[in-house]
């Protein structure tokens, strides 16, 4: 069974482009409420979305925005509660 996914809550909202090749993610992070959009690839997206690994299907976001899109949790939060983020584990 696949986790849940921040990325497709209620509490983000999200957009394709025009031409159906982007999504755009924004919304606020769980804790302290800070904005985020992170702009993919569609076809990115719905690989990560029909199990792929987030890191393969987006090398190209930070550890960060992997994170938010995954549990809504900002960098600042993380570390507060579980330590520096290692870039390669996400």
């Amino acid at each position: 069974m696949l986790m849940s996914r921040f990325a497709m809550t209620n509490r983000v909202n999200r957009v394709v482009s025009d031409d159906g090749q982007n999504i755009t993610f924004s919304g606020s992070c769980l804790f302290g409420g800070r904005d985020f959009t992170i702009t993919t690839k569609l076809s990115d997206a719905n690989r990560w979305l029909n199990g792929e690994s987030i890191q393969e299907c987006f090398p190209d976001l930070t550890a960060e925005e992997r994170e938010i899109l995954l549990s809504g949790i900002d960098n600042n939060h993380w570390t507060e509660m579980f330590g520096e983020i290692e870039n390669d584990c996400l």
